[in-house]
C-alpha cells in the first residue's frame, strides 16, 4: 500500500471521527480517528470463523422463505 492511500484512509478516519464521533471526541478527534485506523487496517478476516463446508463456500439456504398470503403489503 502507497503512503498516498495510508494518508488517504487516515484523513477518512479523521473525518468520520469528526462527522459521529461525541461532542468529547470532537475535542480531540486524533484519538478516535487512530482508533478507526487501526480497526480499518487490521482488517475482518482476522476474526472470521473457518467455513466447515470443504470448499470453504457459502451455504446456501436449504429452503427459501416464503410470504404467508395477505401478508404482503399492497400499493394504494
Amino acid at each position: 500500500m502507497e503512503q498516498n492511500e495510508l494518508v488517504e484512509i487516515r484523513l477518512e478516519c479523521l473525518r468520520y471521527a469528526i462527522e459521529y464521533g461525541s461532542a468529547r471526541d470532537v475535542l480531540e478527534p486524533h484519538l478516535l480517528a487512530d482508533k478507526y485506523f487501526e480497526w480499518v487496517m487490521r482488517g475482518s478476516d482476522e476474526k472470521r470463523p473457518a467455513g466447515s463446508r470443504k470448499d470453504d463456500s457459502a451455504t446456501s439456504a436449504k429452503k427459501a422463505r416464503s410470504v404467508r398470503k395477505g401478508s404482503a403489503p399492497t400499493l394504494v
